[in-house]
């Protein structure tokens, strides 16, 4: 009995430790686990919700604005009956993250300047955005491109469209109107309706017989950007001395009388950048030489469509006179055919230098069979710099090297290219040549690749065209 106690005392007093040393290891383990919610509490506080209200809506105000496309995105086709806007708009989705994240957007009138409008949106909604914007300039998009007949129902949303945005047209900042619905209420209105901060408008919308838009300074004081569409008529008496840009597009056969057009231009005394897309002009072949002076412009862009006249580039060059002209953009990406071009090429080689203060070209085409480097070599003399699609570099290029042309381009510096397809031979060829001519180039550069992987790809290769520079 006595051996059997002591086996027993001995067994409990083993027990005894081990619990003894479980306890402790737990109470390591407790104060362990003490120590880490402590850290991981601290982390949230040291995160971005530890930033004060005022960072983080700046960091809200740059979240919204890296991650909404659709200010610039294309209008969708015609026949769509959803809106283009069918994604969840990134605020409202920063305002239901946290208490706290509401908060601050809630109290962030930035955020809440952008007004989408659309058939079928919710008043409420729209509402909400006005209250929270809190009286700061507006800018407001309506956007519609369904065929919607006749219906009733779209009659009355384009009523209480057209309310809205008069309605708050004193405290807007940019305006665009995209529609393949006539809504006479909403274009009349824009004129009468004054608009002392409006600085930008873009108005695409059916060709009418009945309308003809003008922006007077009167209703418009600070109006800076205008972009027009589908237009078959425009008042040639707009009286703005703030307006420094123009977008205008037409259709091919439907475009602005001539006399409009020289009317229009020659009222815009401020204008420095014009750009002028598919066929926007009608020209005939009694239209005269009659031209237009603008010794305030300094940028030009022509993008002419597939199916323009014969008439329309040529009609341009013999009715402007940009003396003072700095940049040119030459986009033939939608032609169908060459014979434009070629047209346009011969007219500047029989005209005098028509560019003599460009100093940066941009030429975009989808040909490769003309000659541009000689008419451009005519045509701008003093060019420094020049920005060149894959159809367009090996044809210059050559040009520029050939030792008859030593001369051409004697300021030139700069190229920039817009695809990686070009003879490298060429371009070797070409950098030695301006070298030993005492012109070498300060910088080559490509822009080559799309989307963030082509970033770095693009990246790789301005150092092959780095490399040429010093070779």
């Amino acid at each position: 009995m006595i051996q059997h106690r002591s086996a027993v005392e001995k067994e409990f007093a083993q027990l005894m430790s081990r619990i003894w040393a479980a306890e402790c290891s737990l109470d390591i383990m407790r104060r362990r686990a003490s120590k880490l919610g402590v850290l991981l509490r601290n982390s949230e506080t040291l995160g971005i919700s530890a930033l004060p209200a005022e960072i983080l809506g700046l960091v809200f105000n740059e979240v919204i604005s890296s991650s909404d496309p659709s200010i610039e995105q294309r209008p969708a086709s015609y026949g769509l009956e959803m809106p283009e806007w069918t994604f969840t708009r990134p605020e409202l989705l920063l305002s239901h993250v946290s208490g706290f994240w509401r908060a601050v957007a809630v109290g962030t009138p930035s955020l809440w300047t952008n007004i989408r409008l659309y058939v079928g949106q919710s008043i409420e909604l729209a509402q909400l955005y006005f209250t929270r914007a809190r009286g700061l300039a507006l800018d407001i998009t309506f956007r519609q491109h369904s065929l919607c007949g006749i219906n009733p129902w779209y009659v009355s949303e384009y009523r209480r469209i057209t309310n809205i945005i008069l309605g708050h047209m004193h405290n807007c900042r940019r305006l665009e109107i995209r529609t393949n619905v006539f809504v006479s209420e909403l274009l009349e209105g824009l004129g009468r309706t004054p608009a002392p901060l409006l600085q930008e408008i873009i108005l695409h919308h059916p060709r009418s017989n009945v309308w003809e838009p003008a922006f007077f300074s009167s209703s418009f004081p600070r109006l800076a950007h205008l972009d027009l569409g589908g237009l078959i008529s425009i008042s040639t008496a707009i009286s703005t001395e703030t307006l420094t840009s123009l977008t205008l597009s037409g259709i091919p056969a439907f475009g602005l009388p001539v006399e409009t057009f020289r009317g229009l231009l020659s009222g815009l005394r401020s204008l420095s950048h014009l750009a002028l897309l598919d066929e926007v002009v009608d020209f005939d072949r009694s239209h005269g030489a009659n031209i237009v002076e603008m010794p305030s412009l300094r940028s030009l862009l022509l993008k002419p469509g597939p199916d323009i006249s014969r008439l329309y580039l040529t009609g341009l060059m013999e009715t402007l006179v940009t003396p003072a002209l700095k940049e040119l953009s030459l986009d033939f990406t939608n032609l169908s055919s060459s014979r434009e071009i070629q047209l346009f090429l011969r007219h500047l080689k029989r005209e005098a230098p028509r560019f003599p203060s460009l100093g940066h070209i941009t030429i975009d085409s989808p040909f490769e069979d003309f000659d541009i480097a000689s008419a451009l070599v005519h045509a701008a003399p003093n060019i420094e710099s020049l920005s060149l699609s894959r159809y367009s570099v090996n044809s210059i290029l050559i040009f520029l090297t050939h030792d008859a042309r030593r001369d051409a381009f004697p300021k030139l510096r700069e190229i920039c290219f817009g695809g990686p397809h070009f003879d490298w031979d060429v371009l070797l060829s070409f950098v030695q040549k301006r070298r030993d001519l005492g012109r070498p180039l300060r910088r080559l550069e490509v822009i080559a690749f799309p989307g963030s992987k082509g970033a770095a790809l693009s990246e790789h290769f301005k150092k092959l065209l780095d490399a040429c520079l010093v070779l």
